[in-house]
């Protein structure tokens, strides 16, 4: 699987509870969120890759239960999606059905199980026209549609649709500085060149200056990351250095240290990919668990796998050259 700049933005940002819960604010109805307690918000382990479908499902899921109610929970899904999906409501039912089913798993006996929300963050470049329900998706002539009523199921998406979100609403959630800023450059990330002009990477840093100023280095680091990942530069270098020009000094080395950080990642990553591409010539189908263990190999690990696949009978042969 490949890195996703935007699946890392979006965890390292609203894996954090405060901005977790200004993420979910901005996203529901305040009916729906008058029924939740939002103190009690905590991510969830949850989530799941579909070898059948090679679908990575729910970027985060959180648990949060029901105001004034003892007992009673409710799960979030919280999808990022860059494209639109038109069957994202199909995904949700698929993901909802595989919580449950854990649910059902972790409470044996139990006759019930909890709500489930799905909701998509969406930051493509143009706003979000796809179906958000279920039965928009359901391929029935509309007579027998209103005969058949409520015997069709229904379910909606809850978008949150940055597209049509101005910069001054983003800036105005109640999240961390990491957090707003994350949201802009989701919305921004892409769109953003080297070249100069008012929609240049340039202007836009400078307009965030004092977010990143209230950020630790770490986090940063993550947004030098991010638009390093998502820049589409020919080369990095024009980048870095529109990012240079933009940022008081104390900052340029950061920038230098996250361009050298994404260089050995992209080295890495076609790595990856040649050794993936081996094992599926010599072994055909490969298991979940083959790519991802060589998604999270480190360099020294792939170069002796790249190596051991020439030679070797099995995959477990492979694995052994460790």
């Amino acid at each position: 699987m490949a890195h996703d700049p935007h699946d890392a933005l979006c965890k390292a940002a609203f894996s954090r509870t405060e901005d977790a819960v200004g993420a979910i604010q901005a996203a529901l109805p305040p009916a729906v969120l008058a029924q939740l307690d939002l103190r009690s918000l905590r991510l969830s382990p949850a989530s799941y890759v579909d070898e059948r479908l090679g679908k990575s499902f729910s970027d985060l899921v959180y648990e949060v239960d029901v105001a004034g109610q003892p007992g009673f929970v409710c799960f979030l899904l919280y999808e990022h999606q860059s494209t639109e999906d038109p069957l994202a409501a199909l995904w949700a039912v698929y993901y909802m059905v595989r919580l449950w089913d854990r649910w059902l798993a972790d409470h044996p006996g139990a006759k019930k199980v909890p709500p489930v929300i799905p909701i998509v963050l969406y930051h493509g470049a143009r706003p979000w026209t796809a179906p958000l329900t279920l039965g928009a998706l359901l391929d029935v002539p509309d007579a027998a549609r209103a005969a058949l009523g409520d015997l069709l199921p229904e379910l909606r998406i809850q978008l949150d649709d940055l597209s049509r979100a101005s910069d001054e609403a983003l800036r105005a959630r109640s999240v961390s500085a990491f957090g707003r800023l994350a949201f802009l450059l989701l919305k921004h990330g892409r769109t953003l060149r080297a070249r100069p002009g008012p929609d240049s990477l340039g202007a836009f840093v400078r307009s965030v200056v004092d977010l990143l100023a209230a950020l630790h280095r770490s986090d940063r680091q993550r947004a030098w990351v991010y638009i390093l990942g998502v820049t589409a530069e020919p080369e990095a270098d024009l980048v870095i250095e529109a990012l240079c020009e933009a940022l008081p000094r104390e900052q340029q080395e950061d920038v230098m240290t996250a361009g050298e950080a994404l260089r050995l990642e992209g080295r890495r990553q076609g790595k990856r990919q040649a050794l993936l591409a081996q094992l599926r010539i010599k072994f055909k189908q490969l298991s979940a668990e083959a790519e991802r263990r060589v998604t999270e190999a480190d360099e020294r690990s792939l170069d002796r796998w790249s190596k051991a696949v020439l030679f070797a009978s099995t995959i477990d042969e492979v694995w052994a050259a460790d």
